[in-house]
């Protein structure tokens, strides 16, 4: 294993999550190693693809289930001074990885940072060969300029795989991923804003730069499902723990939206947001520990 500067912590699962990561070929880059997490919950442990045994890519397999508890298992693996939480369905380029670690250089009082993505269609998820047929788009609206992340710009959001940060800020300040949220977990979204609003009580010093440093291999999860019921439950019991008040008018509007964005009945996109809301008051305790 190469000494690294970066560590890429990629969250896969399943045998297609594998399989599709040795489609996409991980870039071989001075200073960067890739922690591969591959969840497996029955134990039936595959052959690493051929793709994936080099001396710059660790792959362990967990029976664990959850995307934010693989994503505390690459926490706890992960050995580089800066870290990029990633995902198996994500284009790399070198001048991407690399404007991270630049960054960071150029900024040595910085704890974590946010940049961009972009995306190209669904279709690429199944056959990433077919990247190269399209021209990547910006799935999300950013800023134009930098901005500092604990005073972020009305209608930004961060998406877990837009973030990177140095390892031992985060440790120092004991921050992990809420085991409660995230794909396969309780509430199957919003890990990823748990995590910024957490760095960001914990004093860590954030900044958003416009920069774009990956392709993302169809919509997000967030997009994709933003019409499903426990995606809008999670969003309003995420809202009075990640807004300032008033709390109530932010629900009706994030159901408002929701049911323009899908077409989905506004009464259906606002029952499951309220349900959502009073879950917090009912729960708040035991999912928020401490």
């Amino acid at each position: 294993m190469n000494s690294a500067k970066l560590d890429v912590l990629i969250a896969s699962y399943g045998p297609e999550g594998l399989e599709r990561l040795a489609a996409i070929g991980l870039p071989k880059i001075s200073g960067v190693r890739w922690l591969i997490s591959s969840q497996f919950p029955e134990g039936n442990f595959p052959e690493i693809p051929p793709q994936l045994v080099r001396d710059d890519i660790l792959v362990e397999f967990s029976t664990s289930v959850g995307l934010s508890v693989n994503r505390n298992l690459l926490l706890d693996r992960a050995g580089a001074e800066l870290c990029l939480l990633a995902d198996d369905d994500l284009v790399y380029s070198p001048k991407g990885i690399e404007s991270i670690i630049r960054t960071f250089d150029l900024h040595p009082d910085l704890d974590i940072a946010a940049f961009m993505y972009n995306t190209v269609p669904d279709v690429c998820r199944s056959d990433p060969g077919k990247v190269s047929d399209f021209i990547p788009l910006t799935e999300k609206q950013y800023p134009s300029s930098e901005f500092p992340l604990n005073n972020p710009p009305k209608g930004f959001y961060i998406t877990t795989f837009e973030l990177a940060f140095r390892l031992q800020s985060v440790r120092r300040s004991g921050i992990r991923f809420n085991e409660n949220f995230g794909v396969k977990a309780l509430y199957p979204c919003g890990e990823d804003s748990l995590f910024l609003d957490d760095s960001m009580r914990a004093g860590l010093r954030g900044r958003f730069f416009p920069i774009t440093i990956i392709t993302h291999l169809g919509a997000s999860t967030g997009i994709r499902r933003l019409g499903d019921a426990d995606i809008l439950r999670a969003q309003g019991l995420l809202i009075p723990r990640l807004a300032p008040k008033p709390w109530l008018p932010r629900v009706l509007l994030k159901a408002w939206r929701s049911s323009r964005a899908t077409g989905r009945p506004l009464i259906f996109c606002l029952r499951h947001t309220l349900n959502g809301w009073w879950r917090y008051y009912r729960d708040h305790h035991t999912l928020f520990p401490g």
